[in-house]
C-alpha cells in the first residue's frame, strides 16, 4: 500500500482535475408521465410500526436513485413475451414475487414497489429503474392478512424478471401486431409512421443493451437455470460485472456470478460499522452509506463509464472521465430514511401471541450461545451505533463461495492499469488484477468528480470548529473521503492475500443483531436454512430440498411455508454432491441443545 498522501494537499480544485467536471446535476423531465391506473389487482395490506409515517413509505418506495432499466412509458406499456397482458400486471408482478402497488403521483406507471422513475440527468428522458424498496420490502400472508414489513429482504426473483424483460423486448420487436400496440400506446398523440420507425430502431438498440447485459451475468451451461431463484441475488458478481465488463467496455472482461445471497434487512444498516455480508465495506459516516449505496446502483443499471480523457485534458493532468446515472441527492434521502426504519416487532394482532414463559427461559440460552456474535439491541436504542461481529468463515463451516467470489475473482484492468486503485491511494493496478476493484475505482471516481453533490447527499452542515474557525467543509468531506479509502484498502489488502493459495484465510461473514429476525426468512447468508428450527438442527441434519416463494407465513418454525412455492431450493446437485453456493452446513452454535431448549430459543427470538 503507498502512503497516504498529505490530506492537506488535497483541494477540491485537485480533486476535479483527477476525476473530471461533474454532470451529476438534476434536469428536467423530456415529458410528464400521466398517472396511468396499475393493471390488475393490488392486495390489501396492513402495515407494521416501524418507525415510518405513510409519505416516508411512499417516498421510500418511489424515489429514484439513478437506475436505469428502460425507458419508462416503455414499461408501462410493454407486454409480456407470449402473450398480451402487460408485464407490469399485478398477476405477473405478484408471479415473479416483486409488490403490486397502485398508481398515484409519485408512482405515475402504477407499476410495483421499488420500481422508480428517474429522468436522466443529461437528456431528461424518463426512465424506470430499481431502488432500494424493490429488493428490501416484503410482505409476509398470515390466514388472509397480509402485512408489509419495510426493510425486509424481498422474495423477487431477481434473474426470472430480467430473463423475461429481455425476451418480451424481443417478441415486441420481433411481432409486428404487438409492436403496433406498443407504438400506439407509447407515443400516443405523436405516432406517426416516422415516430414509430424511429421507436422501432431505438428499442432495437435498448434490447441489444439488456440482451448483453443477460448474457454478460449469465449462469455456466452446468448450473441449474433456477440456481438464483427467488429470494437471492449475487449481488456482488452483478456490480463486479457492471465495473469490469460494462464500465471498461470489454463484455469478455467478466465473471460468473455464482454467489447468491439473500437479500439483507435494511433496519441497522446504517448504524454498523460494516456492511455486507463479508463485512467487506467500511460504513464511515457521511462517505461510507454514499459509497455503498452508488455501488449497488452500478449493480442495478446505474451505467457506469471509466473512460479515458481526451488527450487535451490528459496534458493538464486529468486522466479518466467518470460518469454515470447515479442520483446521488435521491440516494441522500433513501439513506436518510433508512437511518430511521425501525425493526418489524412480532404482531400479536395478526400472528398467535408468543409463550413468554418459554421465551423467557430462551432468553438465557440465547445469550449463552448466541449473543457474542449477535447482541442484543434493545428496541429503544436501535437508533445508536453499533460494532459488528465478523466471524471468520473456516470457523462458521457455512458456503465460502460468496465471500470467496468477492475478493478473489480476477479481471483485466484495461485502461486503469498502472494507475491506483483507489485514485488517490492503494496499490496501483495490474494487468490483472482483482474484479471488484474496478467498480471500487468507479464509485469513488463519481464520488471525488463532484464533492459539493456528495457533501450535500451525505447532509453534511456547515460547522465551526472548537477555536472558533470556520471549518470547510469540502475539506471535511476529503478527511472522510481518505479515512474510507484507507480502511477499505486495509481490509481488502489483508483479505485479497488469501486468493493467492485458495485458502482465504481472513474472509469473514458478518453477524448482525437479530432485531426483527423472525421476519427475514430464508437464513444463512446464502439462503439456503427455511427457517429457524432447521438453522437450530445440527447441520447434517438440516432439509436439503424446500419450496421458496410462498409468502405464507410459518409462526411455529418462524419461516415461510415450504410445502408450497414458487420453485424448489436444491442444497445438492444433480449428482448428489453439495452444489457450489447451496451448502447449509456450518453455524452450528447452540445446536447442541435439547429440543426443548431449541424451541425456548426460537420463541426468545420471536420478541427481538
Amino acid at each position: 500500500m503507498s502512503k497516504l498522501p498529505v490530506i492537506a494537499a488535497l483541494s477540491a480544485a485537485s480533486l476535479l482535475v483527477l476525476v473530471g467536471c461533474t454532470t451529476n446535476r438534476h434536469t428536467a423531465p423530456a415529458d410528464p408521465i400521466d398517472v396511468t391506473p396499475e393493471h390488475g389487482d393490488v392486495p390489501n395490506r396492513v402495515w407494521l410500526d416501524q418507525g415510518w409515517s405513510d409519505k416516508i413509505r411512499e417516498d421510500f418506495w418511489f424515489t429514484g436513485q439513478g437506475s436505469q432499466i428502460i425507458p419508462y412509458t416503455w414499461f408501462v406499456w410493454l407486454e409480456q413475451a407470449d402473450n398480451q397482458q402487460l408485464f407490469r400486471h399485478s398477476e405477473h408482478m405478484e408471479f415473479l414475487r416483486y409488490l403490486p402497488s397502485k398508481a398515484s403521483e409519485r408512482n405515475p406507471g402504477g407499476l410495483p414497489i421499488g420500481f422508480a422513475l428517474h429522468s436522466n440527468q443529461k437528456t431528461g428522458e424518463n426512465w424506470v429503474g430499481m431502488t432500494c424498496a424493490a429488493c428490501h420490502t416484503s410482505q409476509i400472508d398470515y390466514k388472509g392478512t397480509k402485512m408489509l414489513v419495510e426493510g425486509a429482504p424481498t422474495l423477487a426473483n431477481f434473474v426470472l424478471f430480467f430473463d423475461r424483460l429481455v425476451a418480451a423486448l424481443n417478441n415486441t420487436l420481433q411481432d409486428d401486431a404487438k409492436f403496433e400496440r406498443f407504438a400506439r400506446n407509447v407515443l400516443g398523440s405523436k405516432y406517426s409512421n416516422s415516430s414509430s420507425a424511429s421507436l422501432k430502431q431505438r428499442l432495437q438498440q435498448v434490447a441489444l443493451q439488456t440482451a448483453q447485459r443477460q448474457a454478460v451475468n449469465a449462469l455456466p451451461d452446468d448450473y441449474p437455470k433456477d440456481f438464483t431463484s427467488y429470494a437471492r441475488l449475487d449481488a456482488f458478481g452483478n456490480i463486479q460485472n457492471a465495473g469490469t465488463a460494462f464500465a471498461l467496455n470489454d463484455l469478455s472482461n467478466k465473471n460468473t456470478p455464482t454467489g447468491p445471497v439473500s437479500y439483507p434487512f435494511l433496519w441497522g444498516t446504517h448504524q454498523s460499522d460494516v456492511v455486507q455480508w463479508n463485512a467487506s465495506a467500511p460504513n464511515t459516516p457521511i462517505v461510507g452509506p454514499l459509497v455503498r449505496n452508488i455501488g449497488e446502483v452500478v449493480g442495478v443499471f446505474g451505467e457506469l463509464q471509466i473512460e479515458k480523457a481526451p488527450f487535451w485534458q490528459r496534458v493538464w493532468g486529468k486522466k479518466f472521465r467518470y460518469s454515470s446515472t447515479v442520483d446521488m441527492i435521491g440516494l441522500g434521502y433513501l439513506e436518510s430514511w433508512v437511518k430511521t426504519l425501525r425493526s418489524p416487532q412480532w404482531p400479536v394482532e395478526y400472528l398467535p401471541a408468543i409463550d413468554t414463559q418459554k421465551a423467557a427461559k430462551g432468553e438465557l440460552l440465547y445469550k449463552q450461545a448466541c449473543a457474542s456474535c449477535h447482541q442484543l439491541i434493545p428496541r429503544e436504542k436501535e437508533h445508536l451505533d453499533y460494532i459488528a461481529n465478523q466471524t471468520l468463515v473456516s470457523e462458521l463451516g457455512t458456503d465460502p463461495v460468496t465471500a470467496n467470489n468477492a475478493s478473489c475473482h480476477m479481471a483485466k484492468t484495461l485502461i486503469l492499469e498502472g494507475t491506483k486503485e483507489r485514485i488517490l491511494i492503494g496499490s496501483k493496478f495490474q494487468a490483472v488484477d482483482n474484479a471488484i476493484d474496478v467498480p471500487v475505482n468507479g464509485v469513488v471516481g463519481l464520488v471525488l468528480k463532484d464533492l459539493p453533490t456528495a457533501l450535500k447527499a451525505g447532509n453534511i452542515p456547515e460547522r465551526t470548529g472548537a477555536d472558533g474557525q470556520k471549518i470547510s467543509v469540502v475539506k471535511e468531506l476529503e478527511n472522510l473521503v481518505m479515512q474510507h479509502l484507507k480502511a477499505r484498502g486495509k481490509r481488502a489488502d489483508a483479505v485479497e492475500s488469501d486468493c493467492v493459495d485458495g485458502k482465504l484465510d481472513g474472509a469473514v461473514y458478518k453477524g448482525r443483531p437479530l432485531n426483527g429476525i423472525w421476519a427475514t426468512a430464508p437464513y444463512l447468508h446464502n439462503g439456503s436454512v427455511p427457517n429457524l428450527y432447521e438453522l437450530m438442527k445440527k447441520p447434517e441434519q438440516r432439509v436439503t430440498e424446500f419450496w421458496v416463494g410462498s409468502r405464507e407465513f410459518d409462526p411455529v418454525n418462524v419461516g415461510y411455508v415450504t410445502t408450497q412455492g414458487l420453485n424448489k431450493f436444491r442444497v445438492n446437485a444433480s449428482n448428489g454432491q453439495i452444489m457450489p453456493g447451496n451448502s447449509n452446513l456450518g453455524h452450528s452454535y447452540g445446536t447442541e441443545f435439547s429440543d426443548e431448549e431449541k424451541w425456548q430459543i426460537i420463541e426468545f427470538m420471536k420478541t427481538l
